[in-house]
Parts: C-alpha cells; structure tokens; sequence
C-alpha cells in the first residue's frame, strides 16, 4: 500500500502531512484516520478553537479517505 497523508482541517485552517505514513493495509490506514480526527476534535472542543474537523487521507496526492467530525452544541433555556 503506498504512502498515505493526513492533511487537518480546523474551521478552515489547513495543516497538511507533508511526510505521510505507510499501512499494511486499508483497514489499518481507516482507523488511524478516525482516532487521529477523534483525538484533534477532542482537544479542539474542549479547548474551543474549532467546532469542525476534517482529516482528508490521500493517497499519491489523489483522495482516499476523508473523516469529518462536527460538534454541534444547543444550550437548553428552562
């Protein structure tokens, strides 16, 4: 399987993966791709610095992957 890169996108700032990172396969490449976005989304919520993350894969600079996560918060007046 060849290189694969995981640009990260926070409330549309760019930070793209100029080094890449190789997989046995494409199981094992789709969940470093969710925990990746599970664990930015996580760090970025809490700390209120975005409210959209997206984890584009790519694959020889072609799409492969793409996981987006999106906080969404209603705050509930009684």
């Amino acid at each position: 399987m060849p290189r694969l890169h995981f640009d990260i996108h926070e409330n549309g700032r760019v930070f793209p993966d100029e080094d890449g990172q190789d997989f046995a396969n494409e199981n094992d490449a789709r969940k470093e791709a969710l925990m990746t976005g599970a664990s930015i989304a996580r760090d970025a919520f809490v700390l209120g610095s975005a409210r959209h993350v997206v984890v584009d894969v790519r694959e020889a600079g072609a799409p492969f992957l793409k996981v987006s996560i999106m906080l969404d918060v209603e705050e509930i007046q009684a």
